[in-house]
């Protein structure tokens, strides 16, 4: 997948993770709005709705005992002025002995239900929350309840019950808006899956029609559109590959019954008590089959070497060793054959030794397939020209004169299933010479790129990566 083919997954995780951070946000303002409140009208200061329960708990330490009785010390009076708290003292029987700032309406003494009310729900008196604490003396315990000048909700947590009351409105209204977008871009998501997976069942089914989408869906739209060309050209390739065989395996039938006729024929006649065969032609049409014989043998070696190469199942014997000495052997070899002894072959090499790491027998086969495709399709007095240079990488060219080859047989020259007709003699074999030599080539990290133009010539050129 292209970069970015990860548009809309990108598109689509965005928008989620504003809106989650967006839920957050809110969260964290509502939340803040309603754990603050205004304990100090003095100086404006601005404290969290729970500080009441830790400041009632620490406010035992403001208070001491002189002959049993509490007293406040100095501390507990000044943050009690500072915060307009008001403070009640209650002894083991409900009775308040000691106050501060209380309001006149203040109850003088508490039941334990009332207590226990008041720790529990805070309770309110007038514009005050109240508070319990305790406090120890000598193993007697004590109660105090502390006011705090503002409305606090108690709950699990501590609230601000007059900005709650304010804020329900809000969230009522914003609720239902988040609803509704969520709904609408849903409908949107599930309107363009929808053609999404119609378009893949259309793949399917061979029906596809190309589609055009823009905005964030268009790389979606342009993969489809583009897995649909891969599948039209894949089944086109894939007909012209079955016909390609069919071709091939057509030709390697006649090519198998083409020696496998005069086998047939002179055993016949060697088997038959009605010829008389003397010794003289026994050995001459023995000749004949063994040769035909051979003629068997190279073609079903030839598949069988295409097939090891292809699938990897032939190792390479690599040693080091000096091509320019490969290459004049395989050219000898070739003159020295009866029927090409008279062929023009040109070496040239300005260097004596070019070295290389490769399997002698393979690369020998290659050479030899590639110099044979120039002297069996061209006419005798074609000259052929074989350079070898080390550069950069190692280059070697094989170029003739002769009758070149067309567009069209060019790109079918390394086909396993191809065999050539450009050439008015005839040719024998299975039409895997090229496609085998390409495959030793690749075989040893080369390449190989063939130029060619009818009635001008053609050129193999070859590249090896050079040793360092």
């Amino acid at each position: 997948m292209r970069k970015s083919g990860y548009k809309t997954i990108f598109h689509l995780y965005s928008i989620f993770f504003i809106v989650f951070l967006i839920i957050i946000f809110l969260c964290a303002g509502i939340g803040s709005y309603l754990l603050k409140s205004s304990i100090s009208n003095e100086n404006s200061q601005i404290n969290w709705s729970s500080w009441p329960i830790s400041f009632t708990g620490d406010f035992s330490k403001k208070i001491n005992f002189k002959d049993g009785k509490p007293q406040l010390m100095a501390s507990g009076i000044s943050e009690l002025k500072k915060y307009k708290l008001c403070l009640q003292i209650v002894d083991k029987n409900g009775d308040v002995v000691t106050s501060y700032n209380s309001p006149a309406n203040a109850s003088l003494h508490y039941a334990p239900i009332e207590m226990v009310q008041l720790y529990k729900n805070g309770g309110n008196l007038g514009d005050y929350t109240m508070f319990v604490g305790s406090v120890d003396n000598n193993g007697e315990k004590w109660t105090y309840v502390i006011g705090f000048p503002v409305k606090i909700l108690k709950i699990t947590m501590y609230l601000n019950y007059d900005k709650a009351s304010q804020l329900k409105f809000v969230i009522l209204g914003i609720l239902p808006i988040i609803m509704l977008l969520i709904a609408a871009y849903g409908m949107r998501m599930n309107r363009t899956l929808l053609n999404i997976i119609t378009g893949i069942r259309r793949l399917a089914s061979d029906s596809y029609i190309p589609m055009k989408g823009k905005g964030i869906y268009q790389d979606v739209y342009e993969s489809l559109n583009l897995l649909n060309s891969k599948l039209i050209a894949s089944e086109i390739e894939r007909k012209r590959n079955e016909t390609l065989r069919e071709e091939w395996i057509a030709n390697i039938s006649h090519d198998l019954k083409t020696p496998l006729s005069p086998i047939k024929g002179y055993a016949e006649i060697l088997t038959d008590s009605e010829y008389i065969v003397t010794s003289e032609d026994a050995k001459k049409y023995g000749t004949i089959i063994l040769r035909n014989v051979k003629n068997v043998e190279s073609i079903v070696e030839n598949l069988n070497f295409t097939y090891q190469l292809k699938n990897g199942m032939l190792p390479l014997n690599k040693k080091d060793g000096n091509l320019v000495r490969l290459l004049k052997e395989v050219i000898i070899n070739i003159l020295n054959h009866p029927e090409y002894e008279g062929r023009n072959i040109i070496f040239n090499c300005i260097e004596d030794r070019v070295n290389f790491n490769f399997d002698s027998t393979l690369l020998r086969r290659a050479f030899t397939n590639l110099l044979y495709n120039s002297v069996i399709h061209n006419a005798t007095d074609t000259i052929i020209r074989v350079s070898i240079k080390a550069e950069d990488k190692i280059y070697i060219k094989i170029e003739d004169n002769g009758k070149g080859m067309g567009e069209e047989e060019l790109k079918k020259l390394f086909e396993r299933y191809y065999r050539g007709t450009n050439s008015t003699v005839n040719v024998k074999g299975s039409g895997l010479g090229m496609a085998i030599a390409k495959q030793i080539i690749e075989a040893h990290e080369g390449k190989i790129y063939v130029e060619s133009k009818l009635r001008v010539g053609t050129s193999i050129n070859i590249e090896f990566p050079k040793e360092t």
